[in-house]
């Protein structure tokens, strides 16, 4: 295989403290490399004028993303609730900036401006974007994450990307076509997102695996071999970024049961506060490689994160996972997980309310064999893809 110059496109922002971005954002960069190529993340700087801004609140409106957008700015305000809550806060920031700037920043190629950004594709041989929510509905007008900006003659390639919603608006039926028939091949997170890309374009996708499955067990171990943790005795870990209650009594029943002090990571996605009074322990030490050495060590593990439950598979964890949102709604995330489970023959891991019936029950043997199976088809999507590039 050749070594291509590979420009990299990931959904990034610099106060994004969430886990799961950074940890697949280095998952693909990694995988990329150890092909043997030349990878440099594409950091886009926009410049946006008052009339610009003007247009991203109508498109928001347009794409029923001001529900979303009005969320976020409630979970930035709460921040400031309390001068404890606050200070943790930055604590817990320190931790993921020292892995941005370990792991992420000495990749990044920035360009400043949508006319500098536009420039940039002749500098690479492919461009690539990957992963998560790269392809909502409101990215269509930022022409970045679905590589718009990139030249026709550059081939593109997509990596687990998501449209984080299950059908798209028809207005923009046209131009998502359009976008995603540039692409030379494509591959999504979800059986969904393969069902839109081949209802609405002439293209094929493939469903392939997040990228932190991309790496094995033992290669995160690796990773994170210098990490210490401050809690060592048997523990049950909780990562919910949800606020619902009853999850939480579901697993302190289960607490009850087995006597283990609970782990928790509070706050994560925004203040909440039902988790003032959950946990035993509650860190705010924690980065993203520390939220993989918890999960690694936990006896036990209640999630209703994609990402937890991909680590808690990872390390053969006894786990459950939560429905963070209502199947129903526009922006549920709920595919993901059931996607991932269903490969592995794991849906009885999503709550159904028989936790201590099942809690204790997975063949991983015959687990791993599937999520094996499942990262190296993934792997020969990214080899294939490449292999087809000529410079």
């Amino acid at each position: 295989m050749k070594r291509l110059k590979i420009g990299y496109v990931i959904s990034y922002a610099e106060e994004h403290n969430n886990f799961g971005s950074m940890l697949q954002a280095y998952a693909l960069l990694k995988k990329m490399q150890d092909l043997g190529h030349d990878v440099k993340i594409i950091r886009y700087i926009r410049k946006r004028s008052l009339f610009d801004k003007v247009v991203l609140l109508y498109r928001m409106v347009q794409c029923k993303e001001t529900k979303q957008k009005i969320i976020l700015l409630k979970r930035k305000i709460s921040v400031y609730k309390s001068k404890y809550f606050y200070n943790n806060i930055k604590i817990r920031s320190t931790y993921v900036n020292i892995f941005k700037e370990l792991y992420l920043k000495p990749h990044f190629c920035i360009f400043r401006g949508y006319d500098d950004l536009k420039k940039s594709s002749i500098l690479f041989d492919v461009v690539v974007v990957g992963s998560d929510q790269v392809w909502s509905p409101l990215s269509l007008y930022t022409r970045f994450t679905n590589l718009l900006f990139v030249d026709d003659l550059t081939p593109k390639i997509s990596y687990a990307s998501s449209f984080g919603v299950s059908t798209i608006p028809k207005s923009q039926l046209l131009d998502t076509a359009y976008y995603l028939n540039r692409f030379n091949d494509i591959s999504t997170r979800e059986m969904s997102g393969k069902e839109i890309v081949e209802t609405i374009s002439n293209k094929k996708a493939e469903v392939v695996a997040d990228p932190t499955l991309l790496m094995s067990s033992k290669e995160w171990i690796d990773f994170i071999f210098d990490v210490k943790i401050e809690e060592t005795q048997p523990y049950i870990f909780c990562y919910l970024l949800g606020g619902n209650k009853m999850h939480r009594a579901e697993i302190l029943k289960f607490q009850q049961k087995t006597g283990l002090k609970i782990v928790t990571i509070r706050h994560m996605d925004e203040y909440l506060k039902v988790d003032e009074t959950f946990g035993d322990y509650a860190p705010y030490n924690v980065g993203p490689k520390e939220f993989i050495k918890y999960i690694q060590n936990a006896e036990y593990v209640f999630t209703d994160s994609f990402h937890c439950t991909a680590f808690s598979l990872q390390f053969n964890r006894k786990f459950m996972t939560f429905y963070r949102y209502n199947s129903n709604e526009i922006h549920s995330r709920n595919t993901r997980i059931t996607s991932l489970l269903c490969i592995v023959g794991l849906e009885n891991r999503i709550y159904s309310r028989n936790i201590f019936e099942v809690m204790d029950h997975i063949d991983y043997d015959v687990v791993n064999e599937k999520l094996n199976k499942f990262r190296l088809s993934s792997q020969e999507f990214l080899i294939r893809s490449f292999t087809n590039i000529t410079v």
